[in-house]
């Protein structure tokens, strides 16, 4: 029972894609005059000329330690991000992961926009002048760096931007100051991330969750997921108190956490079919100075939680999340120890199998109980086949006789299903698998190695899928049987093979994850079953 209502979970309880937002929570970016309502329609960015002679714009390459960034004087803004410690694959040579910018657009990965009298003006049409264009390498003797931009409007506004960069840090500050203006009610700033993240060069089969990206805000405490499903189409607007807004796909992300002024909402808007564009805007109004932090990198929620407690929440373990985050925690705890993710797994399992060990122990012996009566059960069915009424009564009366609770083998396993799906989110959306060995020859990042290299990938040699399966299939020919309905109990003998087929290219870790558990499950059902005979062999004794 407990592998039909996974399957039945995994069908209907599946991530939808993003719905389409309810009408009300959209903001249209069409009109060039501001609305007297809250939500105050935006214009769609125009391209003001710089004051100053078109020049080459300068790049200027900061490294702090964990990351590869790349500014440009055009816009003031980040060229292209590379995470030096995550590689692209584990071949030879393997290049570090680039996480923006997106092939196929010349758009900014970081823009900023200014809204002011109805208008919306785009920064990236803007050639800065850097006060250094000399490359900047973070140490431990020099944590911390600071570039300035400056920028000149047609209108004489006067733009300057502030990079700050600490060593080690995949977080960094933006403050961007406007001057010469003096800012109106409704005039705002909006510092965007997009389009998207770039998807790891992976074969589709391999890696689950890299076909582009999904936001995710955190707003008044509340998370917020939706995304238009229209490729440059309305605008769609949050608003609230924000404290931050991202967009990832499985092991990376984009994080906006503004800092100064509050934010007063996230935008969101599909400029691609697997890209978004997500902001965060601030008012201009009483103040003319936006900081916003900035988190360009790995899902790891001890480097995540490190720059703010809440950007734990950019993970999103699912449904269960309350029991999956310590899930998460134990697991990377364990490893800090172990030092090798497959054994983590095996022994993470094992505890959870002690845990849940009495509910199971009480499962498997109400369902032992249920397949002694299979005998009486039929006699009954033949003997009540015309009156259903009489036959529920004389069952019950049996169960009641006998001691035995038909729901005792299925509601003690219902309680354990949190707990497995939970520990399978935790595996799933685990960044610390990507690229973990467990048994391989020559696993590092320059080689190719042999067995398991990759524990976020399918198994090539497909050992541990077949050995699951043919697990899960002993473990089925050791459960009682506690249905008398032989159309039933067919489709339960085909289960093995349907999760051997969905498991072949999971991620290793998961495979081994329901191998251990499912070696567990039949250890104790068959101590169970040994105790069962001695019981009846007892009894018949005394009789």
């Amino acid at each position: 029972m407990m592998f039909v209502v996974i399957l039945l979970w995994s069908i209907l309880f599946a991530p939808p894609p993003p719905a389409p937002p309810p009408p009300g929570e959209q903001v249209a970016e069409e009109s060039p005059r501001p609305a007297p309502e809250p939500r105050v329609p935006e214009a769609k960015p125009a391209a003001p000329e710089a004051s100053e002679p078109a020049r080459t714009a300068a790049e200027i390459q900061v490294d702090t330690g964990v990351a590869q960034l790349t500014l440009s004087e055009q816009g003031a803004g980040v060229k292209s991000v590379s995470l030096l410690n995550y590689h692209q694959s584990l071949e030879a040579g393997a290049l570090p992961v680039v996480i923006a910018p997106v092939p196929g657009t010349d758009a900014l990965p970081l823009e900023t926009r200014l809204h002011r009298q109805g208008r919306t003006e785009s920064l990236k049409h803007v050639t800065f002048s850097a006060a250094s264009t000399s490359p900047v390498r973070l140490s431990e003797r020099e944590p911390e760096a600071e570039l300035k931009f400056r920028g000149t409007l047609a209108d004489g506004t006067v733009i300057r931007r502030i990079y700050r960069f600490q060593h080690g840090s995949y977080a960094f500050e933006v403050e961007t100051q406007v001057e010469g203006v003096l800012p109106k009610d409704g005039d705002a700033m909006t510092l965007l991330w997009g389009p998207g993240l770039l998807p790891e060069e992976e074969e589709p089969n391999q890696r689950q969750g890299q076909t582009g990206t999904l936001p995710r805000s955190y707003i008044g405490g509340k998370i917020f997921e939706d995304a238009p499903d229209e490729v440059n189409g309305e605008l769609m607007t949050e608003r609230g108190a924000v404290e931050w807004a991202a967009q990832g796909n499985t092991y990376f992300a984009a994080i906006l956490i503004p800092q100064e002024p509050v934010a007063e909402a996230v935008t969101v808007r599909r400029v691609r079919e697997d890209a978004l564009e997500v902001g965060v805007r601030t008012p201009l109004a009483g103040g003319s100075r936006q900081v916003v932090g900035v988190y360009a990198g790995p899902k790891s929620y001890r480097l995540l939680e490190a720059v703010d407690p809440s950007l734990g929440k950019v993970i999103d373990l699912g449904f269960f999340s309350v029991m999956a985050r310590p899930m998460l925690r134990l697991l990377v705890w364990v490893n800090d120890w172990v030092k090798n993710y497959g054994i983590t797994i095996i022994l993470v399992t094992i505890l959870i199998k002690i845990v849940l060990w009495p509910l199971t122990q009480t499962s498997y012996k109400s369902m032992k109980g249920m397949q002694k009566l299979q005998p009486k059960m039929k006699e009954l069915q033949t003997l009540y086949k015309d009156d259903k009424q009489a036959l529920n009564r004389a069952m019950m009366d049996m169960y009641r006789e006998q001691k035995v609770n038909p729901l005792g083998g299925c509601l003690p396993m219902l309680l354990q299903i949190p707990f497995f799906f939970a520990f399978y989110n935790a595996l799933l959306y685990s960044i610390e698998l990507r690229h973990a060995p467990f048994i391989c020859w020559n696993a590092n990042l320059f080689w190719v190695g042999h067995g398991i290299c990759d524990l976020s990938t399918y198994d090539p040699s497909y050992i541990t899928p077949l050995l699951m399966g043919a697990s899960m299939f002993l473990q089925q020919r050791m459960m009682p049987t506690t249905t008398a309905d032989p159309m039933q109990a067919k489709m339960m003998q085909f289960m093995p093979l349907i999760f051997l087929f969905f498991f072949l290219w999971a991620p290793a870790g998961l495979v081994i994850y329901w191998l251990v558990n499912n070696v567990l499950s039949i250890a104790q059902q068959t101590l169970i079953n040994r105790t069962g005979n001695e019981e009846t062999e007892k009894a018949e004794a005394v009789s």
